[in-house]
């Protein structure tokens, strides 16, 4: 028996699936504002950054976030184009803040080729906690 034995496809019926917007959703840790459930008091709290760099890297980890869980819905509803809609404008909001970032300030992929040497290297890795910056 194989995985593509199985049919995982879900019909999304009730057109009532609403989203909150990114910043909300990361701090929330879901997009889906019917199906969000605090846990007892629990408040959700805003990020603040103190730096641009740090502005960029939160704007960054929203719209991944944003991205991996329209990506988990539309695994299971394939066929919901305004959700596919949705998660494009995401992706195309994720590659405008990471272009921005690494051109500003240094490359986080192995793939950037902003500068004109190999400067992947040189990066201060979140663990190194240079200059104050804590990102791990």
């Amino acid at each position: 028996m194989l995985i593509d034995d199985f049919d995982f496809f879900i019909e999304n019926n009730d057109n009532n699936t609403q989203l909150v917007d990114d910043k909300l959703g990361y701090i929330r840790g879901n997009m889906f504002a019917n199906e969000y459930m605090p846990y007892k008091n629990y408040k959700v709290r805003e990020l603040i950054a103190n730096s641009k760099e740090e502005e960029l890297l939160i704007k960054l980890s929203e719209a991944e976030f944003a991205l991996n869980d329209l990506s988990l819905y539309l695994d299971l509803h394939p066929n919901d184009t305004e959700m596919y809609n949705k998660f494009k404008m995401y992706v195309k909001e994720y590659k405008t803040y990471l272009d921005e970032y690494e051109r500003t300030f240094r490359p986080l992929d192995l793939c950037s080729t902003y500068t004109n040497i190999y400067d992947y290297y040189k990066n201060p890795w979140p663990w190194d906690n240079d200059g104050g910056v804590k990102y791990v």
